[in-house]
């Protein structure tokens, strides 16, 4: 039976790469495996080439590129797919006991976590952490029935190997702390409340030592704290910092929190431990959209418990295979009803049509390109090329300044493009989430120097015009990129004044006037309700 429900998930959890993060991952891999060690400076972002540069997800880059030599894109989507079944059968497990893997109530407990966390289950270094977490709850339950310390010994091998993957192996003390509490007053068989949190103290001291042992030591193991503080400036550009009820997910978090706080009233064991959890993850949650992930795994066990709880015992057999069977199928049916199913690349996420054209029409060069997009292209255009900034690191970077002062169409913007020898240029027409247009595309569309030579549902790509060898595109199709991009963004957000002023702007340059009046009345109704 854990053979098939982990089947069941391996399935539902198939899904096209489409975050941008796994790409400077693959970069790190690619480069770690030709050097045969983790780079110590920067070697593909212009600005910063030679600067010393840490690569701290260097492990979790170099097993996706293997799975990348072993079966290409594909290859990846089976690694992704199997750390989302991975983490959810190991949690399921230490959430339902020693009761049967096919309760129906159980599974329909899973089936909503699973919904849930699929949001985090996207090629992210973040996925490792999930599994660490979800093996450390297994071990800790183990713990709990048997008193056997033997079983926490899997604990700081979990933080070791999590800390050459992701950062965040003291997010596994979290675990260990709040069932420290609830061992105190609920020890497990044999052993005192004061035993107990000497050995699980103990455990959680060895699992920052091994932590330490990787290649950055102990400020990888700090990381989460020093970057929580050092970069709060920067986080409020990130979509996935916002808080979660300013974004697509708040439905669900508020689903979540009422459901958690139900099954832990009402549920019977590990109450305390579950709470604590429930409320730091929830927190967490609800500060940065990001911790959905983290907060879904740890709502797994109440809501398990809390369903095997209330489930009439009397129902026979037969029915309640009949049930399990029916989540079972509601997990395979849901991502084909979505359309979420598939391996591989995304289609219309990534600039793939730019990255052919520049590598068919450059042998070499250096690419502007906007922040989400620089970590694809250093992977799809190979060494031969540099581009200018990706979203690897959230600290302030000389290449994130000058980045988002050429974006900004700062004064002297031109003068930072000539001095990098820009030969290509890839932007979106938009801001992401605020769907603000971005200063520099408006400059591109009046300057002779840059011809537009390629777009797609990614962006644009410019090209130096004396590069360019044939025949440009029209560059009004820069002001229909605009409209669509807006619609997308309204699609998501259709609270968010900026995209209708972007429509406004781009219906009246091409000669639009009922479009371009239409849409400044819902801007103006919008921007009055702005705080």
């Amino acid at each position: 039976m854990p053979l098939v429900i982990f089947f069941v998930l391996l399935f539902f959890f198939w899904r096209p790469i489409e975050d941008y993060d796994i790409w400077f991952y693959m970069v790190s891999g690619r480069e770690t495996a030709a050097i045969g060690k983790i780079p110590d400076t920067m070697f593909y972002i212009l600005p910063m080439l030679g600067e010393p540069a840490s690569y701290i997800e260097w492990g979790f880059g170099l097993i996706y590129y293997w799975a990348y030599l072993l079966g290409g894109y594909t290859g990846m989507t089976a690694l992704n797919a199997a750390f989302g079944a991975t983490t959810l059968l190991l949690a399921y497990r230490a959430a339902i006991g020693k009761r049967g893997w096919l309760h129906p109530a159980a599974l329909l407990a899973l089936a909503l976590v699973a919904w849930w966390i699929t949001a985090r289950i996207n090629y992210r270094a973040e996925t490792a952490l999930l599994l660490c977490m979800a093996a450390t709850l297994l071990v800790l339950e183990k713990y709990a029935e048997q008193g056997n310390w033997r079983w926490l010994i899997f604990i700081p091998i979990a933080g070791w190997l999590l800390i050459q993957l992701h950062p965040s192996a003291v997010f596994l003390l979290s675990l260990l702390g709040a069932y420290a509490i609830e061992f105190f007053f609920f020890p497990p068989p044999g052993r005192t409340g004061g035993q107990v949190v000497f050995v699980l103290s103990a455990t959680a001291v060895a699992t920052l030592v091994l932590a330490c042992l990787n290649p950055y030591g102990w400020s990888q193991v700090a990381l989460p704290f020093i970057a929580l503080f050092s970069a709060k400036g920067m986080m409020t550009d990130i979509t996935e910092y916002l808080p979660v009820l300013d974004t697509e997910y708040a439905f669900n978090f508020a689903a979540m929190a009422a459901l958690g706080a139900v099954a832990l009233i009402f549920q019977r064991v590990r109450r305390i431990s579950s709470g604590l959890l429930i409320a730091v993850f929830g927190t967490l949650t609800f500060l940065y959209v990001r911790n959905i992930g983290l907060f879904a795994l740890v709502l797994l066990a109440p809501l398990v418990r809390y369903g095997l709880q209330v489930f009439p015992e009397k129902i026979s057999l037969r029915w309640q295979y009949s049930g399990a069977l029916a989540v079972l199928i509601v997990l395979l049916v849901l991502p084909l009803w979505q359309g979420k199913l598939g391996s591989g690349i995304k289609q219309g996420v990534f600039p793939e049509k730019s990255a052919v054209y520049i590598k068919q029409h450059l042998r070499s060069g250096h690419i502007l390109n906007f922040f989400d997009y620089g970590g694809y292209l250093a992977w799809a255009l190979g060494p031969d090329f540099l581009v200018f900034v990706d979203g690897h690191d959230t600290t302030i970077s000389r290449a994130l300044q000058l980045h988002d002062a050429i974006f900004r169409a700062d004064p002297g913007w031109e003068n930072s493009v000539a001095q990098y020898r820009i030969d290509a240029i890839f932007t979106p027409t938009l801001m992401q989430f605020s769907g603000r247009v971005i200063p520099l595309v408006e400059h591109l569309i009046d300057s002779s120097e840059w011809r537009l030579v390629a777009r797609e549902e990614a962006g644009l790509l410019f090209l130096r015009a004396d590069l360019v060898g044939g025949a440009a595109l029209d560059k009004r199709q820069i002001w229909e990129q605009m409209i669509e991009e807006a619609q997308r963004e309204l699609g998501d957000y259709p609270d968010h004044p900026d995209p209708w002023a972007a429509l406004v702007k781009a219906h009246r340059a091409l000669g639009d006037s009922v479009k371009a009046e239409a849409a400044m009345q819902r801007y103006l109704q919008l921007s009055k309700r702005r705080p």
